[in-house]
């Protein structure tokens, strides 16, 4: 009976050191899943939980003190907030509507319905929001190949001066027609062509551009990214159990998982991280030789945003070829430091170019003994920006180079 009763009290021991051990296990799950870097403006940067922010203050927990009390840092001083273990992002099949707002915003959503500043929109397939009352600028229905995207940009950037369809001819290219959108309801469009109502389906599109005037200044605010695509100004942002209430332009608040934060970046008016900008276009040049095989390598061997030290990604390009973006409003230099590969014994030297539209603003060159070239680029705010990596010799030795944190500043 004796033996039985020790029997019984060890097994009741090691389940509850079992049941702490899971306790801990989740509590430690729990707080990494919510554990940020925030980054300040003079480069230092600490680990947390972020309470909430708006335009003036940041609120969060310090890693270094459990169940310590919030602390508080100016907004000002303060560049980017990033999340750890990220939430691989679905792809864009999940997310195929891209809504552009007149403050800057990007919003991928799954549906949209309604008119004008009354709209349902269908953030996944449990989230849905309704009354978004964000003006909305354009609306871009689907992929489109490299020269469908550079006259789909064109279009958005012209003034116009009535509601537009961008239509997709037979063979792909875009036509745009000018009218007046009326309602968008169940994956169609009721468009006013002088005075005539025609229903435009959404397969037949690849967007919808709006009339709209020019802000007359951007307000003050944040750039909440998400792991879905979106960039969402924001004048406040607020921690809720698990989930991330963000506000702005578009009336109530925007809910969505935390898991789906990538980043906040808060150093709009003081530089921009070039990970965090949508890229215009990546591309190998990378002759390869291999026959059939030469398009599939060029896919695996374009430019590629990799991990790198940080809470900041490094640009990868694994040999010959381009990256293009857009500047954003205001910066007007771009910096990063290139790294060459140890991997390879053999190298060659490799041609580096900064274009500003069609204008070469520098060109340098790593030579087959050098590692290292800290760049330094003036360039102008809202032109595309190219990086070109080239090799001198056909054999492409040794040119794998990391661009380490490029960022953007005034």
């Amino acid at each position: 009976m004796r033996e039985t009763r020790a029997i019984l009290q060890q097994n009741f021991f090691s389940i509850v050191v079992l049941l702490v051990v899971l306790f801990q296990g989740a509590l430690a799950s729990g707080q990494s899943a919510t554990s940020l870097r925030f980054t300040d403006i003079d480069g230092q940067s600490w680990d947390g939980q972020l309470v909430s922010l708006d335009q003036d203050v940041l609120v969060y927990k310090p890693a270094e003190v459990a169940g310590g009390l919030d602390a508080t840092k100016k907004l000002e001083q303060i560049v980017r907030i990033e999340r750890f273990n990220k939430s691989p992002n679905r792809g864009s099949d999940a997310w195929p509507i891209k809504v552009g707002l007149t403050d800057g915003s990007i919003l991928a959503i799954q549906k949209i319905e309604g008119r004008e500043k009354d709209w349902r929109i269908q953030l996944d397939d449990r989230m849905a929001q309704v009354g978004f009352a964000g003006e909305l600028k354009y609306l871009k229905l689907k992929s489109l190949d490299a020269k469908g995207e550079e006259a789909w940009e064109a279009y958005v950037r012209e003034e116009i001066k009535s509601d537009a369809l961008i239509v997709v001819r037979p063979g792909g290219a875009l036509d745009r027609v000018d009218g007046v959108v009326k309602e968008i309801r169940d994956g169609k469009i009721q468009f006013d062509v002088d005075g005539q109502i025609v229903e435009a389906s959404f397969d037949r599109l690849a967007g919808v551009l709006w009339y709209r005037k020019a802000l007359s200044a951007k307000p003050k605010g944040v750039n909440v990214i998400l792991s879905n695509g979106s960039t969402l100004f924001s004048q406040k942002v607020k921690l809720v159990d698990d989930s991330l209430q963000i506000a702005g332009s578009w009336g109530d608040s925007l809910i969505v998982p935390l898991q789906w934060l990538d980043a906040i970046d808060c150093g709009l008016d003081k530089l921009a991280w070039l990970s965090g900008l949508m890229p215009i276009d990546s591309r190998s040049n990378n002759k390869g030789g291999f026959g059939d095989f030469d398009s599939m390598l060029a896919k695996t061997t374009k430019p590629r945003w990799v991990k790198g030290e940080g809470s900041n990604q490094d640009l990868l390009f694994s040999g010959p070829g381009e990256y293009m973006f857009r500047a954003p409003e205001g910066m007007t230099k771009l910096q990063a430091r290139l790294q060459r590969s140890s991997e390879s014994e053999s190298r060659s030297a490799i041609l580096v170019e900064v274009w500003v539209d069609d204008q070469i603003a520098i060109r340098k060159e790593i030579a087959p003994e050098e590692e290292l070239l800290d760049l330094e680029v003036p360039i102008v705010p809202e032109k595309k920006i190219k990086l070109v990596m080239a090799s001198k010799s056909a054999l492409n030795l040794g040119t794998r180079v990391l661009w380490r944190q490029p960022r953007l500043s005034k």
